[in-house]
């Protein structure tokens, strides 16, 4: 892990002898309501009535963070992690535990928050600035590169409530980076702005964590984390479930994932009946199929054994996106296919091909054997293939639909030669393969 030196500010409340962040058996629970109240006499009412029950949003959370490190916080919707950067930036106080936070403290946590829907959004950065701590003068100072950034100059002056979420996003995050913060606390809404904005914030975020400050990162968007953190927290349940390096902590999590969208194994009155043996993902040329271009064919070898006899059963497979998002899925029975009767003992070998119509990203493969109608799972992989799509030539986005341009009226140029790529926004792919 780099080193970065630490910062000092003159006569301001960052102690470099102490962490910048110390979270200490930190625990939140939030009350549900079965029935709300619908005035203040329902209220008075109901009030030693009530009946609700108890969500523990965090579970004896501890860590802590040093001056210059940049930490992402991943987990499933629901793990805490929102919760706990709430607990951060002082918007919650804890239940149980310490909370201390060392420094200024910038946050991006929610769409519009900090922000007046009737006010200009000139009179919303002045009324950001000092909620943050910034004087008038500090503002001022600021004004033009807040703006610059945010690029929202020709709307300065309309009410915020007329912009577009996009918008939104770049002015609170413009703000957030401009004010000189020494943590910096950035949860999920950055994905709500256009590609441009996402890599200037990247690389913004870039030259935070090189100027030696801290910042927080809540995503799931595991390329960005991959590039702009050393270090990872996996919640679960609330749980803090693992606490390192950022390769380790990925690949924990997309296990933890691949294991909640995998069937689970229910085989009544019985042991397991099939065991799943081997797994293997090959491209069309038989090599396993590793770094493979858009649209490549590709065929998932399944070998199996039972361990009783077994009249029939089908297998199947499920693709999903690194962030555990489900992509597709087929089972064998689906196209009218069965596997049997096998003895017990007796193996047999499946091969589902498809061709992976996908752009830039790394996917995984899960595995399963269930009966013929799908409700008792005999055997699952849950991470049975791995493999990366490469960056098409000419298209963005996730699904490869092998678009063709074509000018039908009108002159037209050759701009780029037909196997080389346009405009793509290719670097944090390649920036994730240097780092392994």
């Amino acid at each position: 892990m780099r080193e970065r030196p630490a910062r000092r500010r003159v006569g301001g409340g960052l102690d470099p002898q102490r962490p910048a962040i110390v979270v200490e058996g930190v625990s939140e629970c939030f009350r549900l309501y079965r029935e709300r109240p619908h005035g203040l006499r329902d209220r008075l009412v109901r009030w030693r009535r009530s009946t609700f029950t108890e969500l523990d949003a965090l579970r004896d959370v501890s860590f802590s963070v040093g001056h210059g490190e940049s930490v992402a916080v991943i987990g499933e919707n629901g793990s805490g992690k929102s919760t706990l950067l709430k607990l951060l930036a002082r918007i919650l106080p804890p239940d149980t535990g310490r909370v201390e936070v060392n420094g200024r403290v910038a946050s991006l946590l929610e769409l519009g928050a900090g922000f007046h829907g009737d006010l200009t959004g000139r009179e919303n950065i002045y009324l950001n600035g000092a909620i943050l701590g910034l004087t008038r003068a500090e503002i001022d100072a600021r004004f033009d590169e807040i703006v610059e950034f945010a690029g929202i100059r020709h709307l300065l002056d309309t009410a915020v409530r007329t912009y577009s979420s996009g918008l939104y996003v770049r002015l609170g995050f413009a703000i957030a980076v401009t004010v000189d913060p020494d943590v910096l606390l950035v949860d999920e809404v950055l994905a709500v702005g256009d590609a441009e904005f996402q890599q200037r914030s990247l690389r913004r975020m870039q030259e935070f964590r090189d100027a030696g400050k801290t910042f927080i990162l809540v995503s799931h968007d595991l390329d960005a984390v991959r590039q702009m953190c050393d270090r990872v927290l996996v919640l679960d349940g609330g749980r803090l479930v693992f606490d390192g390096p950022v390769a380790e902590g990925v690949e924990q999590y997309r296990r933890r994932v691949a294991e909640s969208v995998a069937p689970p194994v229910t085989a009544p009155g019985t042991d397991r009946r099939v065991e799943i043996l081997s797994t293997e993902l090959v491209a069309a040329d038989g090599e396993v199929a590793g770094d493979v271009p858009p649209s490549s064919a590709l065929r998932l070898r399944v070998r199996l054994r039972a361990r009783y006899d077994v009249e029939v059963c089908s297998i199947g497979a499920m693709v999903y996106r690194g962030d555990g998002g489900h992509l597709y899925e087929v089972h064998t029975a689906w196209h009218g296919l069965g596997v049997g009767p096998l003895a017990a003992g007796e193996e047999a070998v499946v091969e589902v091909r498809f061709v992976a119509h996908l752009l830039a990203g790394r996917y995984g493969v899960s595995v399963s054997v269930t009966d013929v109608s799908g409700r008792e799972a005999w055997a699952v992989r849950p991470d049975a293939a791995r493999f990366a799509v490469a960056p098409a030539p000419g298209g963005a986005g996730v699904v490869d639909l092998a678009a063709t341009t074509v000018v039908t009226e009108g002159p037209a140029r050759q701009l780029l030669d037909a196997t080389t790529s346009g405009s793509i926004p290719v670097v944090r792919l390649e920036r994730r393969r240097e780092r392994g």
